[in-house]
């Protein structure tokens, strides 16, 4: 049994009125949050963005300044010089910018140190980092490691010692410890507020610095729950929301360090972000709050002037009561206690005005559909279409008098219609919402990726049917696979670039080569380029590096994977193949890199190239290991007279 209180209707004025009031309130409290939410965000961000590339930019200058005076240094070293530890001694520039400077020779023996080991330099012939500034002759940054000498965390930055002639000679190094508190590369000191912080990874996905000491050294995990973090590590620079390594959402911003192949990332948690917005809702609460309060007596004084018609209307009803009167004679302006004279008579005009008003707001609802920039659908709980927004119309090239289910189920991408089949059957059978993500051949032929989202409507617990959204994403699409595409490509060439071929190069080396279908790494440097580059310039040694791409693209078979290392420097993947096949490809290389004839400016320039093959052991062969063995023979092409190919085979047997 229900209690109805006895409120006055100045009473419940005033309760709905002050209702009205605070659910104003209320709104304009959640709009302040998420719009306050947004603008925050978006200004956090940006300043994520400025602190990362400010971060980024540091890294990149002390890595130049160190390489450089490596490099000088490197012009002075005499291995021989009985006075070198001294020399080294002397270098307080570098020592101020190194934990230690070290000089090895060719076979990778100590030859000198400062500050000296305690019990002698160690040998490093068989260290990765060696392997390859040997094989390449260029400077270096190592992935960071454990000293085995000292057990300390440390990255080196590593120059090559080369003769008159380009011969290898040794390398110097200068060692900086990860652990170090004022080294450049320790960035645990540099906070954004109370929690946000600077991560330094190498694209390897291996931390070099972080607030946490524990985690240097160790690799990044789970990146499958932190995409943008797997992103930077492919290339992607750029920010947005994601997890911290400790799993607190946060927003970040990430920025390479291309001159070490290194990641930067800051973050600043989420927490932290909200802080200053949470603080400025509850001040705000506080203020709706006092307004409602304030507010009240003047309402409850204004509410009853305006209902003082009302009490002569009791008054003159109850005088009729009484047979004192016989009819309302109300002297009032207000429009409703007039309305009471016409009640009958207007009682038909009302029905049309509700009918009036249902017809607009339905011509309301549908213009409001027609504007939509989304394409909209709806559909009965048999998934009947009946209604097509011009925006769907549009995205589709199908109109609502042209659809058929089965002419549209053979527009979708047939690795797609078992999928969309599917999904549509669970939500009609269910009453669930329907999410799907499906290729639609549109109206120009191509295809395009649709996001599609639909759900159940229900009145008064019975289902109506279905409302859905469909979304254009070919174009996100794109760029993130553009985006994948250029971390692993070279922008001058389009060919592969070193990182990618590598990790073509690695997968090959770990699947191994059965004896009947063996694989051949073919390496080739072109001869004289350099007299290119000085006698036109480096814009058109460039134009030369693009067409030789193009030579090599069109002699090579289809799946094999052409590559530019660096300067006129390109690698070739063969498919597998008989050994004297890969032999064929590599001759047909050469030969076709001799025929070809690079013109500019009047002048001709004729190419060659000293041609290296090494072939994919059966046995797990490092990456590094097979292109040094390819590079060997290529460099004895070049001595050999150039414009020949050496198979890496024949100069072990010879």
């Amino acid at each position: 049994m229900s209690i109805l209180l006895p409120l006055s209707l100045r009473t419940r004025l005033l309760l709905g009125i002050g209702l009205g009031w605070l659910a104003l309130v209320a709104a304009l409290l959640g709009y302040s949050h998420l719009s306050g939410g947004k603008l925050t965000r978006h200004e956090n961000l940006v300043h994520l963005e400025y602190e990362v590339r400010l971060v980024a930019d540091q890294m990149t200058r002390e890595l130049a300044e160190r390489q450089a005076l490596l490099a000088r240094l490197a012009q002075e070293i005499d291995l021989d010089d009985p006075e070198l530890v001294e020399r080294l001694r002397g270098q307080q520039p570098l020592l101020a910018m190194f934990d230690r400077l070290m000089v090895f020779d060719a076979e990778g023996r100590p030859v000198a140190d400062w500050p000296p080991f305690a019990e002698g330099g160690p040998t490093i012939a068989e260290r990765p980092y060696f392997k390859k500034v040997r094989a390449f002759r260029r400077p270096l940054v190592t992935e960071p490691y454990s000293g085995g000498e000292t057990a300390i965390d440390q990255v080196m930055v590593v120059q090559p010692l080369l003769g008159e002639q380009g011969e290898f000679l040794g390398i110097l190094g200068g060692n900086t410890a990860l652990r170090d508190g004022e080294a450049y590369l320790n960035l645990r000191g540099r906070y954004l507020g109370e929690a946000g912080h600077v991560l330094l990874m190498t694209a390897e996905g291996q931390v070099i610095s972080h607030p946490d000491p524990e985690r240097l050294m160790l690799p990044l995990e789970d990146l499958e729950e932190r995409p943008l973090l797997d992103q930077a590590l492919l290339g992607w620079q750029g920010g947005g929301t994601t997890l911290t390594l400790d799993g607190e959402p946060a927003l970040a911003s990430f920025r390479q360090v291309w001159a070490a192949d290194w990641v930067v990332g800051v973050y600043l948690p989420l927490e932290q972000v909200k802080a200053p917005l949470r603080r400025y809702a509850v001040e705000l609460r506080w203020v709706g709050i006092g307004t409602v309060l304030l507010m009240l007596p003047l309402l409850w004084w204004l509410l009853g002037l305006g209902l003082r018609p009302l009490h002569r209307l009791e008054r003159q009803i109850a005088r009729i009561g009484r047979g004192e009167s016989q009819r309302l004679e109300l002297a009032t302006g207000m429009q409703e206690l007039r309305q009471l004279e016409e009640a009958f008579n207007r009682l038909e005009g009302q029905r049309r005005a509700v009918h009036v008003s249902l017809e607009a707001r339905e011509a309301f609802l549908r213009a409001v559909l027609a504007s939509s920039p989304v394409g909209m659908f709806i559909a009965d709980t048999r998934g009947h279409v009946s209604y097509l927004n011009p925006a769907l119309e549009r995205l589709t090239g199908v109109s609502l008098s042209s659809y058929r289910p089965l002419a549209w189920l053979r527009r979708i991408h047939p690795e797609d219609r078992a999928g969309f089949l599917a999904g549509w059957r669970e939500a009609l059978s269910q009453g669930s919402a329907l999410q799907q993500h499906y290729r639609l051949r549109g109206p120009a032929g191509g295809w395009r990726r649709l996001d599609v989202q639909a759900s159940r409507v229900v009145l008064d617990g019975r289902p109506l049917g279905f409302v859905g959204l469909i979304r254009d994403v070919t174009e996100h699409h794109e760029r993130e696979r553009r985006h994948r595409w250029e971390a692993e490509h070279d922008a001058l060439t389009g060919s592969l670039n070193r990182r990618g071929f590598l990790r073509r190069l690695a997968d090959a080396s770990r699947l191994g080569a059965a004896p009947e279908t063996p694989r051949a790494l073919v390496m080739l440097d072109l001869d004289h380029f350099k007299t290119v580059n000085d006698r036109a310039g480096h814009a058109v040694g460039d134009a030369l590096l693009q067409q030789v791409a193009r030579v090599l693209g069109e002699v090579v078979r289809e799946e094999d994977q052409v590559a530019r290392l660096g300067g006129d420097e390109f690698a070739v993947l063969l498919a597998p193949a008989p050994h004297d096949a890969s032999l064929h490809v590599a001759e047909r290389i050469r030969e076709a890199l001799e025929r070809m004839v690079f013109e500019h400016a009047g002048e001709h320039y004729l190419v060659s190239a000293s041609v290296g093959v090494a072939m994919l052991t059966a046995e797990e062969e490092s990456p590094e290991a097979l292109m040094e063995r390819a590079d060997q023979a290529s460099y004895r092409a070049k001595r050999l007279g150039r414009n020949r190919v050496v198979m890496a085979e024949e100069m072990s047997l010879g």
